[in-house]
C-alpha cells in the first residue's frame, strides 16, 4: 500500500533516525520554550532589576528571539543559547556571587552542551565555568573586584571553596551521566538501524518475493486460460485430421513454442508417425515413421515406456540430445497422450529458450494432451459409429428395396377413387403414367416403395406449396403404415409358422414307437402342406446295400 505521496506505509517508521535532525528540532523547542518564559521572567524581575540588568535582559531577549525566528545554522543556534545561557549565569555570579541561582544557569549551560553537541564541547563549556568561578573567587578575595548587587551577602574565601567544589561535583555528575546517555543512546539508535536495516532488506526480499509469485501466479493463469481455450478449440473439431493441425496450432500460438508435433503410434507401440506439426521444418516431415523402440537415449520412446512428461534442456549435456531437423532447439517436452492408461501418440514441444518448461508447465500442459487424447478417441468413434451407421442404412436400404420388389412382384395392390367410390387396381395400365396431377412417391429407408397420385376437380392443376408439403407428410406416414402391416404380416406368418411346427412335435412326440413317429410326422406334413402324397425313408443306400449284402 502507498499514501498520496506515493510513498510505501510505514516508510516513516522504517526512516533512520537523524541525530542532526533530531538536534534541529531540540534547540527549536528549547528557543520557543525561552521565548515564553523569557518574556515572564523580564516582566516579573524587571520592577527590581537595576538599569544595567534590565539592558542586559531585554538585550539576552531580542538576541534569543532573533536566532528562534530567523533562519539560522545550527552552530551558530547552538552557541548563541549556550552564550545566553552561560550570560545569564554569569551575571548572577558577578551580581550575587555564589549566594543566587548563578550556578543553576551555569549547570543547565553544561547539560545544553551535551545535548546539543559532542561530549568534549560539554567538558570544554564545563571547564570554563568553573574556570570563571575561581577567577571570580580569587578577585573577590584579592579586592580587585566587588559584587555588583548592593544587598549581597558578605562572602568568604571558604563559601566559594565549597560552592566551587559543589559546583564541581555536581558538573562532573552532570558531563559523567550525560556521556554514559550519550554512549547508550547512540549505541540503541545504531542497534536500531541495523535492526530497521534488517528489516527494510527482509522486506525487500518479501517484496521480491511477492513480486514473483505474483508473475508466476499470472503466468499460471495465463496459461491456464490459453489451455482452456485450445481444448475448447479441440473439443470442436469432429475431424481426425482438423483436431491434430488444430492442437499443433493453438499449442505453438498460445504458449510461444517455435515447433509443436504430434505423432501416433502404430498398435506394436514400435514406431510413431508424425501426423501434424506447426513449423514449416515438421511439416515437411509429415508422414515420416520415427522408432521408438526402447532406448534411453531416445525420449520419444522414454515417454512411452514410463507415460510421463519428459523435459530435456541442451544445459545438461548429459541427457539433452539435439536434433538435426530442429538446430533451434535449446528446450524440449515430450508429453504423451493416453486414453485409460493406454498411450496412443506424443506432442512434442521445442522451445528456443534454455530452460523453457518446468514441473508446473508439464502439468498444465499434460492436461491439455490428456483433453486432445480424449478428443481423438471420441472422434474416432464418432467416425466408427457414423460409419457402422452408414452400413447399417446401406444394409436397411437394400432389404427393404429387396423386400418391397419381392413383395410388389407378385402383387401390386393399388387403389383408386373414382366419382363411383374407391375400387382395387391390378393391372398397370397408360393412366398410370399419366403425367397429369400431383405426383407423390412414398419412400421408405430412402427407397420409393409406391407412389400417390391426386387430381383436381374441374381439371385445374395448380397445388400450393403448403398442400404439397401436407400431401408429403400423408406419404410418409402410408409409407411408414405400410412398412408396419407388411412387418405385422411377416410376424403373424412366422407365429404361424412356429404354431404348426410347435403341434408337429408335440403330436410326433407322444409316441416313442419308430414306426408311429414316422407314421404321425407323415400325416401331419400332407395335411399341413396340402400334399397329393408324403413319405418318409428311415436309413441311407449304404445302410441298406450293407444290409442286402449280409
Amino acid at each position: 500500500m502507498i499514501n498520496r505521496d506515493n510513498s510505501p506505509i510505514g516508510s516513516e517508521a522504517q526512516k533512520p533516525f537523524n541525530v542532526t535532525e533530531w538536534r534541529e528540532g531540540f534547540i527549536i523547542t528549547i528557543l520557543r520554550i525561552g521565548c515564553l518564559l523569557g518574556i515572564t521572567l523580564i516582566g516579573v524581575s524587571f520592577s527590581t532589576a537595576t538599569t544595567s540588568d534590565r539592558v542586559l535582559f531585554i538585550s539576552l531577549y531580542l538576541g534569543l528571539l532573533a536566532i528562534t525566528l530567523l533562519r539560522v545554522p545550527y552552530n551558530v543556534r547552538a552557541y548563541a543559547i549556550l552564550l545566553l545561557v552561560f550570560a545569564v549565569g554569569a551575571n548572577s555570579i558577578l551580581a550575587w556571587g555564589p549566594w543566587i541561582d548563578g550556578s543553576v544557569f551555569l549547570l543547565a549551560s553544561v547539560v545544553i552542551s551535551a545535548l546539543l553537541f559532542d561530549r568534549r564541547i560539554d567538558i570544554i563549556v564545563f571547564s570554563i565555568n568553573i574556570v570563571f568561578m575561581i577567577v571570580i573567587a580569587v578577585l573577590q578575595t584579592i579586592g580587585l573586584y566587588q559584587l555588583t548587587a548592593p544587598t549581597a551577602p558578605q562572602t568568604v574565601p571558604i563559601d566559594w571553596v565549597g560552592y566551587i567544589f559543589d559546583f564541581t561535583v555536581m558538573g562532573a555528575v552532570i558531563v559523567t551521566a550525560m556521556g554514559q546517555f550519550k554512549s547508550a543512546f547512540t549505541r540503541i539508535i545504531q542497534e536500531t538501524q541495523n535492526a530497521l536495516g534488517a528489516v527494510a532488506i527482509e522486506r525487500t526480499r518479501l517484496e521480491e518475493k511477492v513480486v514473483e509469485r505474483t508473475e508466476a501466479l499470472e503466468n499460471r493463469m495465463i496459461q491456464l486460460r490459453n489451455s482452456a481455450i485450445t481444448a475448447r478449440s479441440i473439443a470442436e473439431k469432429q475431424n481426425i485430421l482438423e483436431l491434430l493441425e488444430t492442437t499443433t496450432q493453438l499449442v505453438s500460438e498460445k504458449f510461444g513454442y517455435y515447433h509443436s508435433g504430434l505423432f501416433i503410434l502404430d498398435d506394436q507401440k514400435q514406431t510413431a508417425f508424425l501426423q501434424a506439426a506447426s513449423s514449416a521444418a515438421g511439416k515437411a516431415l509429415i508422414g515420416q515413421a520415427f522408432s521408438v523402440e526402447t532406448d534411453r537415449k531416445n525420449p520419444l520412446a522414454t515417454a512411452v515406456e514410463q507415460n510421463r512428461a519428459i523435459i530435456t534442456s541442451d544445459i545438461d549435456q548429459k541427457n539433452f540430445i539435439a536434433d538435426d531437423n530442429f538446430p533451434l532447439t535449446r528446450s524440449r517436452m515430450i508429453l504423451p497422450l493416453a486414453v485409460r492408461g493406454n498411450v496412443i501418440g506424443l506432442i512434442d514441444l521445442h522451445s528456443d529458450q534454455p530452460r523453457a518448461f518446468n514441473v508446473e508447465d508439464a502439468e498444465i500442459l499434460q492436461l491439455l494432451a490428456d483433453l486432445t487424447a480424449i478428443s481423438f478417441d471420441n472422434v474416432r468413434l464418432i467416425n466408427e459409429t457414423r460409419s457402422l451407421i452408414s452400413q447399417l442404412e446401406a444394409n436397411t436400404t437394400n432389404q427393404t428395396q429387396r423386400t418391397w420388389s419381392k413383395l410388389t412382384s407378385r402383387v401390386m395392390p393399388a387403389y383408386q377413387y373414382t366419382p363411383a367410390g374407391v375400387r382395387p387396381i391390378f393391372t398397370r395400365d397408360k393412366r398410370s403414367d399419366d403425367k397429369e396431377g400431383l405426383h407423390i412417391p412414398l419412400v421408405l429407408y430412402g427407397q420409393k416403395i409406391g407412389a400417390i397420385k391426386l387430381k383436381r376437380k374441374n381439371n385445374q392443376t395448380e397445388w400450393s406449396e403448403r398442400e404439397k408439403a401436407l400431401v408429403e407428410k400423408i406419404a410418409d406416414q402410408v409409407s411408414l403404415a405400410l412398412e408396419n402391416s407388411r412387418l405385422v404380416e411377416e410376424a403373424q406368418k412366422s407365429a404361424a409358422r412356429d404354431q404348426m411346427i410347435a403341434n408337429i412335435s408335440t403330436r410326433i412326440r407322444e409316441t416313442l414307437d419308430i414306426e408311429s413317429v414316422a407314421r404321425t410326422a407323415t400325416l401331419e406334413l400332407r395335411r399341413v402342406f396340402d400334399l397329393k402324397e408324403a413319405e418318409i425313408l428311415i436309413g441311407t443306400p449304404q445302410v441298406e446295400k450293407e444290409n442286402g449284402k449280409s
